[in-house]
């Protein structure tokens, strides 16, 4: 791949995370499904569905990247999203939308599973045709700083759909940004220069656990990231209406986008900081932030809570570009899906815990209870770096 022709693939791959992230239902998704299922524990369990249906399609999606495309992968996800958000729209004109909305966690689950691992590895590989391999989490955190400048403007469409229409014509808006991601996807190149992997998928899958188990710190870095997850950013939604106008929801996402921007866009700093130290700092200020908000309970704890996107910019830079660094060029994205496989698996045990604790108790003690994980995640990290693992 030519330096030009690298540069148009990162303008590429800008603009497709870009209109990735333009999901005016993200915020409300959890109410929508709670008006269909008419329970939080079964509105939970669609996201637990996707998560596990993704966790299972992981390997398979990981090894298919590996042997033969990475843009196939990308561009048969966006498809499959189209056809997600299509179903989830569907869903709640029919008498029995809940097994709609089974299918379209199902086929979330699918697209998640393609491009998990793929993006990251073809943003990587890109570089590599350059000889740029050091600036991944540059290059990574402005891509990602494109993606939260789209999901700030899903969250201006999804304010201005609230305030002018409803829920049904939010959720029919999302189908064409649906429509618009696949045709993004079609401008993506595979770098030319990327070795192919000959291995049959069982050695490849068992290549990939054995680098992983043998590798100390790889090991140790997935592990922790098993704690953490989408289970707040899944339960916030419903949180978040207790305490705001429906149609004030969105504003709080468009604020946790800004300052998730900002921190993207301030990650590039987090070579020069230290990856591991970068990861301690950002999961406890996340914790004190998320702390703060519960503790006040009140209006303006929807804004305080989505300021903490101003740390994950940082720590997702950080750890991707650790993974990025201690995998294989052989087996990258398969690797990538193993750790996404793990966390898949139990991110939607954590969500159908904290769907049951909102329905027995309260949605503010399960709040409570995805915020201590950051506490603990934070404590890891430290004992990690303490310990100098290599």
């Amino acid at each position: 791949m030519t330096a030009c022709r690298a540069r148009h693939n990162i303008l590429a791959l800008k603009i497709f995370s870009f209109i990735d992230a333009l999901y005016p239902m993200s915020i409300l998704a959890v109410v929508w499904f709670y008006q269909v299922t008419g329970s939080y524990t079964t509105a939970a369990m669609m996201f637990a569905i996707q998560t596990i249906s993704q966790a299972l399609l992981e390997i398979p999606t990981g090894i298919l990247s590996d042997k033969y495309s990475r843009v196939f992968n990308l561009r048969l996800s966006a498809f499959l999203w189209f056809i997600s958000y299509f179903l989830i729209a569907l869903s709640g004109n029919l008498s029995y939308g809940t097994i709609v909305l089974v299918f379209a966690s199902i086929i979330g689950g699918l697209a998640g599973s393609l491009s998990s691992g793929t993006k990251e590895a073809l943003i990587y590989e890109t570089l590599a045709d350059c000889r740029k391999q050091s600036k991944f989490s540059v290059v990574f955190s402005r891509i990602m700083f494109w993606e939260q400048i789209g999901a700030i403007l899903g969250a201006l469409i999804a304010t201005g759909t609230m305030f002018l229409f409803d829920l049904i014509v939010l959720a029919w808006g999302t189908v064409l940004f649906g429509f618009l991601f696949f045709i993004s996807s079609l401008f993506l190149y595979e770098p030319a220069t990327r070795q192919k992997t000959k291995k049959s998928s069982f050695k490849l899958l068992w290549s990939s656990c054995k680098q992983i188990w043998k590798d100390k710190k790889l090991r140790a870095l997935i592990s922790i990231n098993m704690l953490q997850g989408q289970t707040s950013y899944n339960m916030e939604g419903a949180y978040f209406a207790t305490l705001l106008p429906s149609s004030l929801i969105p504003l709080a996402r468009l604020f946790r986008q800004f300052t998730g921007a900002i921190g993207f866009y301030m990650a590039t700093i987090v070579s020069r900081i230290g990856f591991l130290k970068t990861l301690i700092f950002s999961t406890a200020g996340s914790f004190i932030f998320n702390a703060s908000g519960f503790l006040l309970n009140g209006i303006t704890t929807p804004f305080i809570n989505s300021a903490t996107n101003l740390f994950y910019g940082f720590s997702h830079t950080a750890y991707n570009a650790l993974l990025q660094e201690n995998f294989s060029d052989e087996q990258r994205a398969t690797m990538q899906n193993i750790q996404s496989l793990l966390s898949s698996i139990s991110g939607g045990i954590l969500l159908l815990i904290f769907g049951k604790i909102a329905d027995n108790f309260s949605l503010l003690t399960a709040m409570w209870c995805t915020a201590s994980l950051n506490l603990i995640v934070a404590i890891t990290y430290y004992r990690l770096f303490k310990c100098r693992i290599k």
